[in-house]
């Protein structure tokens, strides 16, 4: 009975077995392998592997994968002696029944997962549902390893390799697990029972196969990370150590107002064009009453100072000083010593350079006409601009024997010149508070104003107050008249005012002193020099005080040491040219303009033919006869006298005069320029990289040094020579008609 139910159960356990073959059949593929043998997916469970007898040609010998085995006893035998149980196994048959124990027919060893071991019980049967069979085809694996085993085919393609070839691999889940963690290096070909000419053919094909764009990748991923990771760290490195300017280190207060400290007290400026204007900001003691005709004292106690408990605004201009304008009026006040900052942003940190604009038309007025600080080009050109107002006429330069026999080191004279160096020495305590550095300042003149910054860049010590200077069109002709001399000169000044003493000059109302200035002391219009004219009885403002100014300029620059500071000196080649002298025809004619020579003292000296052979009978040749005597040539000649010194001329025409008038470098530096042509857009760009390079670095640019004169037209060049200043020179007409300031 015993044995009868034993073969009961093996009989219900194949008849259980085909059932579900029977149900899977239609839904698992078959694979056709060479010899007819069939393989069910289905047929492999988890945690088996498939042990034919002979590896198929072309076949890929996997770590663990196939094992090879003479018989299917023996393969039975061995694995019940390392499971220590009996195992279940099935054998695909080939379709033409050979007999198993031929070595050439591949045998498959396919799990079964009714062991004889474990018999499935009814009730277990019943819980079996399709869900569970899902799941176990699901986890079953069966890869075509192909001869190509880098390359992605599709279905079609596969099964012709599998053709060719005549494999079928087999994978169980643990085994993919398992080969995953593999590198590729662990797959090598067996060729089994193969031509040796297949062989080589195969493996031709395989190492001309190239790999993909993802093998590409994953054999660089190394490279491509460390490029990742260089250019990472440059962004870093950028970002760090290029600084990113604030706006305003300062609040802004209500949107426009900033506020800063001064040495004297808080001051409130506001915004202006982008930037921070301060306007009318006190740098020395009013110049009135008892410090009338004295020199610039500095604001150095607190009781000159003004309320420290709030700020004091600054949002407006100041009164201009007093002054005589080219029309003839009298404006301005005497209580005028205030300077105004435009400063792009007030900050302590990367403090910007400092140019400090000194311009006036002549020593007796016209102050500061074109040198007005741009907010607009502060903020562009990352500079700051400083506007001193300065005493001018008798108020600023008398110097008389009343004035110097007043004070206890006794002098007189010079007074304006005082005010801008006592402007200079606020800056060197102040400027930082508004975002400037102190060691990087340049004086800048124009007209007057730069015979001013040339005076003091020649006296001693001035390198404590600017690094260096930039004078544009000021006089050739500076001070070589002692004090003593000046005193004598200036006596009849004193019976215009009806005064006899010093006390008499701080009583007298400062309009009336302004106003009484003979027609000699007042510059008149550039021109040529006429027949009667006395270039050494011409009156100067400018004196040896023994304070400022202690010996001639032209001894300073012309010794061993030369100038304290670097010096730029410049003008236009027109820019003696007027209107006065322009509406005095309707229009200039070749007679026109060699009867105006003629009664000239050119005329007296019998050279108009050799002139008019030098220059067009124009106005634009008259307008530059004019500029080379009275500016362009003494200039020139002063420049050569200096130790690295620099000397520049504009020719670039504007305007309905077309001449290069005596603003044009101004406001070209200053932004005020309005280009019409495309040659003037040059000019204006050549122009400011020049001025504002040497700003930055006090230095003219090294390209532009081959010689020291530099024309600046569309372009700067270099030259050797000026046009016709020899000439001039020769005859002893330059620099003796030089014009004074």
């Amino acid at each position: 009975m015993s044995e009868k139910s034993e073969d009961k159960k093996d009989i219900e356990l194949e008849e259980r077995e085909k059932i579900l073959n029977s149900e899977n059949k239609d839904n698992t593929p078959i694979l056709e392998i060479e010899n007819g043998i069939k393989i069910h997916k289905t047929d492999i469970k988890e945690g088996r592997e498939v042990q034919p007898k002979k590896i198929p040609i072309g076949g890929i010998q996997m770590p663990g994968f196939f094992t090879r085995s003479k018989s299917k006893e023996r393969c039975k035998d061995s694995e019940n002696e390392q499971n220590g149980e009996a195992e279940g196994t099935e054998l695909l048959q080939s379709k033409n029944n050979e007999e198993e124990s031929k070595s050439s027919q591949a045998l498959i060893k396919l799990p079964n997962p009714f062991r004889k071991s474990k018999l499935i019980s009814d009730e277990e049967d019943k819980t079996i549902e399709p869900k569970e069979k899902k799941s176990l085809l699901n986890t079953i694996r069966l890869p075509i390893v192909s001869v190509f085993p880098r390359k992605k085919k599709d279905d079609q393609n596969l099964s012709d390799q599998i053709n060719k070839a005549g494999l079928a691999s087999m994978e169980t889940l643990d085994e993919t697990d398992r080969s995953a963690d593999k590198k590729d290096e662990d797959l090598k070909n067996v060729c089994l029972d193969i031509n040796i000419d297949e062989k080589c053919e195969l493996e031709k094909q395989q190492s001309e196969e190239e790999p993909s764009w993802k093998h590409k990748i994953k054999a660089y991923r190394i490279v491509i990370s460390a490029f990742l990771v260089l250019i990472m760290f440059l962004i870093i490195i950028i970002t760090v150590t290029i600084p990113i300017a604030p706006d305003n280190s300062v609040p802004i207060r209500d949107g426009r107002f900033v506020e800063t400290i001064t040495s004297c007290g808080r001051v409130e400026g506001v915004l202006e064009d982008s930037a921070v204007a301060f306007r009318g900001i006190p740098y020395a003691r009013p110049p009135i009453d008892d410090l009338r005709f004295k020199s610039a004292q500095p604001l150095n106690s607190i009781s000159y100072c003004w309320n420290n408990t709030t700020p004091l605004l600054t949002h407006n201009a100041t009164d201009y000083c007093l002054q005589i304008y080219g029309n003839g009026t009298v404006a301005g006040s005497e209580d005028c010593l205030t300077l105004d900052v435009v400063t792009p942003y007030v900050r302590y940190d990367t403090p910007l350079p400092v140019v400090v604009l000194i311009g006036t038309e002549s020593l007796i007025g016209g102050s500061p006409a074109k040198m007005r600080p741009s907010a607009r080009y502060a903020r562009s050109r990352d500079v700051i601009f400083v506007r001193p107002n300065f005493r001018l006429g008798v108020l600023g330069f008398l110097a008389v024997k009343e004035l110097t026999e007043s004070v206890h080191l006794p002098t007189s004279g010079n007074y304006g010149l005082s005010d801008i160096v006592q402007a200079l020495k606020w800056i060197q305590y102040n400027i930082e508070h508004f975002g400037g550095d102190r060691r990087s300042v340049t004086l800048f003149g124009h007209r007057a104003g730069a015979t001013l910054v040339t005076a003091l860049a020649a006296t001693r010590g001035a390198e404590k107050l600017f690094k260096q200077a930039w004078a544009t069109s000021g006089g050739a002709i500076f001070p070589g008249k002692t004090l003593m001399e000046s005193e004598m000169g200036n006596k009849h000044y004193m019976s215009n005012v009806q005064c006899e003493s010093a006390e008499c000059l701080l009583k007298a109302d400062a309009e009336y002193l302004v106003n009484s200035v003979t027609d000699t002391w007042r510059k008149p219009q550039p021109d040529l020099p006429s027949k009667t004219e006395e270039p050494d009885k011409r009156h100067e403002w400018l004196v040896l005080d023994g304070n400022i100014l202690k010996e001639h300029p032209g001894q300073i620059w012309a010794s061993e040491e030369g100038l304290p500071v670097k010096l730029v000196l410049g003008t236009t080649a027109h820019a003696g040219a007027s209107e006065k002298l322009f509406f005095k025809h309707k229009e200039w004619t070749e007679e026109l303009v060699r009867q105006h020579v003629e009664d000239s003292k050119l005329g007296q000296l019998n050279v108009v033919d050799e002139v008019l052979k030098l220059y067009p009978s124009t106005y634009q040749g008259l307008s530059a006869m004019i500029s080379d005597i009275r500016i362009v040539c003494p200039l020139l000649a002063v420049s050569t006298q200096m130790r690295n010194a620099t000397f520049y001329v504009v020719t670039q025409t504007r305007g309905e005069l077309n001449v290069a008038d005596v603003d044009s470098d101004v406001d070209a530096i200053l932004g005020r320029y309005e280009p019409k042509t495309a040659e003037q857009k040059r000019y204006v760009s050549a122009l400011q990289q020049l001025f504002y390079y040497f700003v930055w670095h006090g230095k003219v640019q090294p390209q532009q040094l081959s010689n020291k004169i530099l024309i600046v037209e569309q372009d700067v060049v270099s030259a050797a020579n000026y046009t016709h200043c020899d000439y001039w020179i020769k005859k002893d007409i330059v620099p003796r008609y030089a014009q004074l300031d």
